[in-house]
This record gives C-alpha cells, structure tokens and sequence, in this order.
C-alpha cells in the first residue's frame, strides 16, 4: 500500500492590496529545496507569498503541515492566515521561523504560550526544519501535534512545549551551523523562484544571499545568529551561477539585493561584483543594484565601488557619527580618518556613496543628533538614510534589562501597507519604535520629524540640492538651512506650504499608539479601515514628496521659503537664488507626465554653478551605447552610462568656453520620450491606476531621483 505523503506549504507572506517593495520567497525557498534533497518523494511542498493564493490552494488541498515566516510586517497576517488554515484542517501542525522572537528562553516560551503556533525554528532553519520533518515521517500518517509534544526529543534549532507541563523544549545548533561552508542547495537553480522572479501583476525583488551571519552584535539589529558571529559562506561556483541565472531569466527591469550584512568582508566579493557588473552590461536589464557594505573595510569597498559604477550607490551604514554612543548600541564604527578616507576614495572614482542614521540612539541628545547630520555632509556622503529605531524582537534593544537602562519608552504606529482583509478577516501591521530615552524626549523627537523629512526632500531626493550646495559654497551649512527652513514658516506669504507642514507635524503626533490593542480598536472600524484601505497610511516623508511632485504651486513655495532662507544667510544674490529656485521647480516633472517642455532664463552665474548638475544621473533608460554628452553647442543632463562626478570641471569648461559672464542662457527642460514612457509605465505597474499618490511614493523609493528631468541649454 503506496504511504500518503506528508503536505507541507511554505509561505513567506506579504500584504499584496497595495504595490509595494517586497521581495521573493527565498528564505522558504531554500527550506523546500533542503527537503526536497533529503526527503525527495516522501514530501509534497509548495512555496507561497501573496495570502489569497495560500488560502485557495488549502482550500483546494489542504496540508498537513504550514510553515510561515515570521517578521514585523506579517506577523498579524500570520495569524489571520493560522486561523483560515484551521478551520480547513483542524489538524494542521504550524511551524513559525524567523527573526521575529525574543533570543532568551523565557521569551521563546512566551511566544509559544501566546502564539497559535506548535513549533517555532529558531536561528537557521533549513537543516532543523528538514530534521523536524524526518522524525514526522518515521511515524507518519500520525497526529503531528500529539508526535511531537510527547516525544521528548530537543530538536536541533527548534523550540516547542511539552505536552501537559508546558516545558520548553530548545534544542541546541545542529553541526552544519557550525560549518564554514554552507551545503544548503540553491532554491535559484532548481527553478523555484522562477514564479517570483517575473511576477506579473506584483513587482517582486529578487534577493542573493552568498553569505550569512554578521561578526558585529548590534543591539538595533536581528541579522544572523548571534550565538553564532562567524561568517559561513556558499559556495562560489553556485552564487556565480545564481547571479548568471537571475540576469538571464528576468524578461524586465530588476532591482538586485545582496542580503549579506557586510557584502565586502569576504575577498572573492570583488569577483562577485565583477560578475554582477558584467552581466548587467550584457542584459542591460538591472536598475539599482543594493548592497549593504562591510563595517571594517576601506580598501576592498573601495574596489567594489568602482566595480559596479552607477548601478549601484553602495550603502556604509554609520547609524550615528556622534562620538561614543554607538558603544551603547555594541557597535563601534571605523575611525574618521577611515571614513574620510572611503567617502573621497569613493568620489574619486566618480560615483556616489550613502549612509544611515538612526534617530533615538540611546545616549545621543537632539543637538548631538543634528551635528551627527551635519557631519553626514562634510565627510562627503552624498545622502543619508534616515529611520526611527524599530525595537524588534530578537534584538537586544527590544529587551526589558536595556529598555530600563536607557529609560526606553516606545510607541506603536502603522507599517505603510501593511494591511489588507483576507478571508474575511481584517488583518493590520504595527511597528514599535522609540520615542523616548534618557537623552532624548519626546519631544525633541517630534520637533525633528519636520527637520527630517525636509533634509529629505532636499538631499536624498536631491529635489533642492543645488540650492542647499549654493549656500554650502558660499559659507553656510546646509544642515544649518535645513533646520531654519523646519520651524516659522511665513504663513502669509507660503500659506499653502504652512497648512501642509500643519497637517505633516499633526499627523506626525497623532500615528502612535500605546499598544497594539490601543491602534488595533482604532483602526479595525469597519469606517476607519475602509479609509485606510482607500487612502493607504502613508510613509509621511515619501507623502510629503508626493505632494511636492504632484502640486506644483505647493513645490514652488516650498523651494520659495528655502530660497528666501538662504538670502538671509547671502547678501548680494538674490537673483541667482532665484534663478536656482526655479531651476529646482522646473527639474521635477509636473503631473500628468507628458511631452511637454519648457524654458527658464538665468545668469552665467548660475549656469556655471549648475554645471555640476548636467551628469546628474536619475535613471539609465537606454544602456546600448554610451550617449554622447557634449555635442554642437548642448550639453544635456543625459539618461546615460556617464555619471562621472570627476568630469564636472568639464563642463564649467564648456561653461567659460560657450558663454560670458554678460551671457543670458536659456535653459531648456527636455521632453525625453524614453524616460517618460519608462516613467508613466512604472507608475502603472506600481498600481498608478488606483493610487496615482502611493504609487508615487513606492517609485520613489526604488529610484528617488525618479521625478527629475533631463535638460540642456544653449546661448
């Protein structure tokens, strides 16, 4: 008689109601291709990653046993989902894994005590699960639940309670975590990521992983295992062999992210990046390529930089460049003069380099926070990232022993989009932030939001940039203008900028919570859920941008008051600034795109210092040949492979060579047919149709210089 085989689907779920950056399943992928390999014909797996596609396959179907992937943003969808697959099959065995659990026992038990799950992988899960499912088989068909609670066994790398007295039962690592090489097979190659990669109706990432674990234990972070701070690598020939197969089985335009945390740290990175950066000009198909890079390296992140050019602005997290408080966080960063010395060697090889910055450090004050910032832009870091600390768990931070050493005080708010009714049930997501510590109030928190959200705006969308380098080069800080421009806005002369930055500081004040169950009694109401379905909840400094780019009156006072900032600071140049302001305006496409171009006139002044700003790369919309960027008189802000920062003396030749300082230059924004058409696309597939608003902010954070125009001028 033929044994039935044991059902197990795997699903590492998303809220897929609104389009939004999230990435394939490889996490479940490589536990399915690790039962594949030991357990062949004995297992039946399916991967998931959107909730309805779980439920109509259970219900067609049901398994016997569902694995889930456990993090911040699915954790309530998780439960909405365990509930749905009970009612199918009353004997479903649930097995959570990931990051999102307390390290310490008495945590892990807790989780299990409150959690509708049976069994919980910590750390690593592929050589657990698989084992965990071993021992099933030997005893299957059977009652699973009642198999594995009474059988006294400590499973390698997993938790669960005994049967009647609750006892936790946490196995320790198994041997293969301890291996250097990782001899888990690819879930590239054996196809079953191909759903994924090519999705047609939900963009999704396609994510590498070629090495796991971090040798750092920062408190903020859940990355790896931190019993375990060694790093474990795959093996060369197979990532090699991922990279290949990803470049050439994606029919569009991708974003790749390394997953690893310090992708420099190994030698044979560089030859990864050579790959990458090789493929990517063969395909011409990868827009952005992410990575976060190696804590304690210059030399080899220096070469990886240079390797991959302009597909990639390599990420050097500092989180803070305030002596001495990262060491409350058990991080230390490299010294100045070594980030000095990365961020120029960077720049000299023409590209661009962005960091980090967390806000709510335990023991960094508000002043030191904005001179943090200020120091963001004299070492030379083009952009900032900027986050309100997450207290998850898994990590040190979101213990009780150091919230009470720092006086930690959190609140709850919505994760944008992170929602959405399934099987009838509304499911919404929360994240616990800090907003409050013993150097750092609630207040003071508050009051920088606005600060934060403009440095935004203006820098790491580079929506006013050559206004803020304009003041820069004529002596005045622009983290100086930034934090004048956050506080007294003339509300007579920017009515329309004042009443938004009302509502931006109101909403900002009222998103948090006490609890979950505080936010949870508001937004489950059958009217306040609908609305947000409706409207979304936004990411407030994506929104604001949004605003921006969609209401041109509004942009026009917004870059109006940081123009007027800056007369106060320099006498004698209205009119340039002027000249900048509307140069700035007119960079940002107007809503609906469309062919249309227009004209501005300026100074020889201003011309000359916007030369630094003709090779300004938004978004390489045709690689086939590099585009010629000086040419009979033009010099166009192109689309192309050129992104040299080095050249810009270049054009201040063309500049003094073209034109005289009694010159009148008319500047020209172009209507670029490929890059609109490329930009109305991506719109659509970021669900445009629906939620032209959101569907603004999710572009924007794929490419934040998405919304900036091509142009040239001429005598």
């Amino acid at each position: 008689m033929k044994t039935q085989k044991l059902k197990i689907y795997l699903a590492d779920l998303i809220h897929d109601r609104h389009i939004y950056n999230y990435s394939v399943p490889l996490n479940v992928g490589y536990i399915a291709a690790e039962l594949n390999r030991r357990l062949g014909d004995s297992v039946e797996t399916q991967i998931h990653k959107f909730p309805d596609d779980l439920i109509s396959s259970m219900k067609s179907s049901p398994p016997d046993i569902l694995g889930l992937s456990n993090y911040d943003w699915n954790k309530n969808l998780n439960k909405a989902l365990i509930s749905i697959a009970k009612k199918i099959n009353p004997k479903i065995f649930i097995i959570m894994g990931g990051p999102n659990i307390k390290k310490k026992a008495d945590g892990v038990k807790q989780y299990l005590l409150n959690h509708p799950s049976d069994l919980y992988v910590v750390n690593e899960g592929e050589d657990a699960f698989s084992t965990i499912i071993e021992h099933i088989l030997g005893s299957w068909p059977c009652d699973i639940k009642k198999n594995i609670s009474s059988s006294g066994i400590e499973f390698p790398n997993a938790a669960y309670l005994e049967a009647e007295t609750n006892k936790l039962m946490l196995g320790k690592k198994p041997n293969s975590a301890h291996e250097k090489d990782i001899p888990f097979p690819s879930p590239w190659l054996n196809g079953m990521m191909d759903p994924f990669l090519n999705h047609k109706t939900f963009p999704l990432m396609p994510l590498l992983e070629t090495n796991r674990n971090c040798p750092y234990q920062c408190h903020f972070c859940v990355w790896g295992d931190f019993e375990l701070n060694k790093v474990r690598i795959f093996d060369y020939d197979t990532v090699i062999e991922e990279i290949r197969y990803i470049f050439k089985k994606s029919d569009k335009r991708f974003n790749l992210a390394i997953t690893d945390a310090n992708f420099g740290i190994l030698k044979r990175d560089t030859q990864l990046a050579e790959e990458i950066r090789n493929l990517s000009d063969k395909y011409k198909n990868a827009d952005r390529v992410f990575i976060a890079q190696a804590k304690n390296s210059v030399k080899r992140n220096l070469e990886i930089s240079k390797i991959l050019g302009k597909i990639c602005i390599p990420d050097f997290a500092v989180q803070t460049l305030t002596p001495g408080v990262l060491e409350h966080s058990g991080r230390k960063n490299l010294s100045n003069d070594d980030i000095l010395k990365y961020v120029k060697g960077v720049k000299e090889n023409g590209h661009e380099v962005m960091t980090d910055i967390m806000l709510g450090l335990p023991g960094e004050t508000k002043d030191q926070y904005v001179d943090s910032m200020a120091k963001v832009v004299d070492y030379g870091f083009h952009r900032a990232s900027i986050a309100d600390i997450r207290l998850l768990d898994g990590s040190v931070m979101a213990e009780n022993d150091f919230r009470e050493k720092f006086s930690i005080k959190s609140r709850f708010r919505v994760i944008p989009t992170a929602y959405g009714e399934y099987g009838g049930q509304k499911v919404v997501e929360y994240e616990e932030c800090i907003r409050e510590t013993n150097t750092m109030s609630e207040k003071d928190l508050l009051e920088l939001r606005l600060f934060n959200a403009n440095y935004f705006i203006l820098t790491y969308l580079e929506i006013g940039r050559p206004l803020l380098d304009f003041a820069h080069s004529n002596g005045f800080h622009p983290i100086k203008i930034i934090a004048d421009i956050s506080k007294n806005i003339n509300k007579n002369k920017y009515s329309n900028l004042y009443d938004y930055c009302e509502k931006f500081i109101n909403f900002s004040n009222n998103e948090w919570y006490s609890s979950i169950k505080e936010a949870d009694n508001y937004y489950l109401q059958e009217s306040v859920f609908k609305k947000l379905m409706k409207e979304g909840f936004p990411k407030l400094n994506y929104q604001y941008a949004a605003e921006l780019i969609s209401n041109t009156l509004l942009r026009n006072e917004f870059l109006g008051w940081v123009g007027e900032i800056i007369k106060t600071k320099v006498s004698g140049k209205d009119s340039i600034i002027n000249e900048l302001v509307n140069f700035c305006s007119g960079r940002v496409y107007d809503m609906p795109i469309n062919n249309n171009s227009n004209h501005i006139e300026i100074s020889y002044d201003s011309a000359s210092h916007l030369a630094n700003y003709i090779n300004d790369h938004t978004y390489d919309v045709d690689d086939k040949k590099e585009k010629e960027t000086y040419r009979k008189g033009e010099v166009r802000d192109s689309f192309s492979a050129s992104n040299s920062l080095k050249d810009k003396s270049n054009n201040s030749d063309f500049i003094k060579r073209n034109f005289n300082d009694k010159s009148k230059i008319m500047i020209k924004f172009d209507s670029d047919k490929e890059k609109i058409g490329w930009l109305n696309k991506e719109i659509e597939i970021n669900g445009g149709k629906n939620n032209l608003m959101l569907a603004i902010q999710t572009l924007l954070q794929k490419n934040q210089k998405a919304f900036l125009r091509s142009w040239n001028y001429n005598q």
